[in-house]
Parts: C-alpha cells; sequence; structure tokens
C-alpha cells in the first residue's frame, strides 16, 4: 500500500491509548503512513505526530469549559489549517464529542472523509447527535454492541468493532478473592475530581478501617497528576501507585475506570459528585436509568452507584463493608461481570478501525 496521510484527534487519557493502539496496528498494516494530530504520550509513542497536546483539554463538565474556551477556539483553528494544508485521506476523531463533532462537521463539509471512533453517547442525551453523526461522518466505530442498531436507526454507517479494554486485558489476570484485602480508591483522572470525590472516599475508608484495621488500601495515582497533591488529600498508610495493583474490591468513580474494574473481576462501588450546576444539567438532559458503564451494559443493578447527595461516607462505608462481609454478594458482582464480558465479546477494535482507515484511504 502506498502511504496514507490520516489526522487523529483525541483529548483525554483513555482515548489516547485506545487511539495508539489504533495507530500501532495501521502502521503494521501501512508502514507508511503518516498520522498527526492531537493527542498524548501514548499517541507520540506510537508514531502520532502531536501538533496539540491532550493536556489542553482536561476539562469534566458543562461550566469547565467557559474559562478555557479561547484556547480551546485556537487549537480548534490550528487543526483546521493544518488539514487544508496536509489533506490527509481520512480524518479519525476519538471521542471527544463537543469538540470533535464540530471539527467533524466542518472537515466532512471540505471534502474529507471521516470516521469517528468511540461515539458520543446519544443514547442517553442528546439523541439529535445521531442524525448529526450521519451527516458528518463517513464511519462511526462504536464500542458497545447496543449502539450500532441505535445509530443504524438514525442513517449513521455504524459499525460494533469491540471495546478496547477487552484486548487490553492480560491473559491469566487475577481477579478479586473475597474477603476482600485489599481495597483500591479510584476518585477519578483530573485533580478536580479528586479533590471533590477522595475526601468523602477517604472518611470512609477511616469508617471500614475500625471494622476491618487489616485491609490494605491502594490509591493509583493518574499520569500528569502529582503525588504530593493527592498525598494532601490521603491518609498515610494509604498506598499510593502509578498504576493499579492487584486489588480485591474497588471505590471508583463513575467512568471508563469502573468498566475497568468489572472486567477485571473485582467488585466495586460507583460513586459520582460534581458542582451543582453540572449535576442539575445533567439531571435536565440525560435519560438513562444507570450511570455505571457495568450497568448499563447489564441493563441492570449489578454494581451499586451512590451519585451526588447519596455519595456521603456513611453510606459508601456500608456499602463497602456489606461487600466485604457477603460472600454471596461479592460471588454474584463477579458473576455479572462474566456476563458482561460475554455480551461484549472478543472483538479486536484496534485491528478492526485500522483496516477500516486503510479501506476507506483506498
Amino acid at each position: 500500500m502506498t502511504s496514507i496521510s490520516v489526522c487523529m484527534v483525541a483529548g483525554e487519557a483513555s482515548a489516547d491509548r485506545h487511539a495508539a493502539a489504533v495507530i500501532r496496528e495501521l502502521k503494521h498494516i501501512a508502514p507508511k503512513a503518516k498520522i498527526f494530530g492531537m493527542g498524548g504520550p501514548a499517541m507520540a509513542e506510537a508514531g502520532m505526530e502531536c501538533l496539540y497536546g491532550m493536556d489542553q483539554f482536561s476539562v469534566m463538565g458543562f461550566s469547565d469549559v467557559l474559562p478555557r474556551i479561547r484556547q480551546i477556539l485556537s487549537v480548534y483553528r490550528g487543526l483546521c489549517a493544518e488539514v487544508r494544508k496536509r489533506k490527509p485521506q481520512v480524518v479519525v476523531p476519538v471521542d471527544l464529542p463537543d469538540f470533535n463533532m464540530r471539527l467533524a462537521g466542518r472537515l466532512k463539509r471540505s471534502g474529507l472523509k471521516v470516521l469517528y471512533y468511540i461515539a458520543p453517547q446519544a443514547w442517553a442525551w442528546r439523541k439529535y447527535r445521531a442524525r448529526t453523526l450521519a451527516r458528518i461522518t463517513d464511519g462511526l466505530a462504536v464500542i458497545f454492541p447496543f449502539e450500532e442498531g441505535f445509530f443504524s436507526s438514525y442513517g449513521v454507517n455504524a459499525r460494533y468493532v469491540g471495546h478496547p479494554f477487552m484486548e487490553e486485558q492480560s491473559p491469566g489476570a487475577t481477579r478479586g478473592t473475597w474477603p476482600p484485602g485489599r481495597i483500591a480508591l479510584l476518585p477519578g483522572s483530573r485533580m478536580h475530581e479528586i479533590q471533590t470525590i477522595l475526601p468523602v472516599m477517604i472518611e470512609a475508608k477511616r469508617i471500614v478501617q475500625k471494622r476491618r484495621p487489616d485491609i490494605a488500601w491502594h490509591l493509583p495515582v493518574a499520569a500528569g497528576i502529582e503525588n504530593a497533591a493527592v498525598q494532601s488529600l490521603a491518609d498515610p498508610d494509604i498506598e499510593l501507585l502509578s498504576s493499579l495493583a492487584a486489588a480485591d474490591l474497588a471505590v471508583v468513580k463513575s467512568g471508563t475506570s469502573s468498566l475497568e474494574m468489572a472486567l477485571k473481576g473485582i467488585p466495586e462501588v460507583i460513586c459520582y459528585r460534581t458542582s451543582s450546576l453540572n449535576y442539575w444539567l445533567a439531571r435536565t438532559f440525560v435519560k438513562v436509568d444507570h450511570i455505571g458503564m457495568p450497568n448499563i451494559i447489564l441493563g441492570r443493578r449489578a454494581v451499586p452507584e451512590l451519585i451526588q447527595d447519596d455519595l456521603t461516607p456513611g453510606r459508601l462505608a456500608r456499602e463497602v463493608l456489606e461487600i466485604i462481609e457477603d460472600r454471596q454478594r461479592y460471588d454474584r458482582m463477579q458473576q455479572s461481570f462474566e456476563e458482561m464480558r460475554k455480551v461484549l465479546g472478543n472483538a479486536s477494535p484496534s485491528k478492526g478501525v485500522a483496516t477500516w482507515i486503510a479501506d476507506m484511504a483506498g
């Protein structure tokens, strides 16, 4: 295959990792492929020319975008100018819908082919985005099985390619074991998330510790976050780690980490708290029965969720202690996770998306 040019745009850590896997597969298919755009360290290491770093997009909710709007617009204009100059055969926006859908629309109108990877959750809110995606994309690579039918019903060329976490799972990875002797605290990957959620987790940990002083506590610190900043909020007996060590139970902020823990077979309690404005807006527009991805995929409350005002140290400690002391509840959660793995299947999304890119590039 002759050399192809691809523009990829990702704006957060998980998207950076998933896009990097696609880049590696694409380089295998087309060794001379030239990839440029916006991303993070994983994409750069995989061979992409990062014109803009994803750290410029580490925002959490509706109100958090406003203070950085000028910077975001500057990146948007810069990417558009670079794409006009280089004329890639395919543009691959990865997640980041508020930015990437606008970018995709502009580039599609200029005659470029657009393959969107990791769809916006239009099935939860802003359903009109599905119709927009039918207009601004040539293909939509989705990572949850139910998304293919949803988007296809709106005229989108959608294809389920598998979930990235399934191909990232290490063969023979150790599941959590009962009774839990190791608990992981995962308050989020951004500092403002950590400052909001970690103090509640710490208070709950102290309550649990009075009844179970034998338990070891771990706190993985996301890339780009200073250990000292997290340590100032944590207890001295909590071990800070650069990655997740083996754990038997997790207390985790709602998001991709909750799905990752479930796929590892680690029972969990899902937590979420944000500003009053962000929560009010979410309650107004988001129409889903569950907030945690394991529960959404299974269509039932397999994992406990504590959201906003329900997230208190007492409630959280009670949920953790019940899981610690109830073997049947622990086992049922792990059985639900096995069911979820079967739903997701074993397809390799990085290979699927890379092949799709190469096909679109001709």
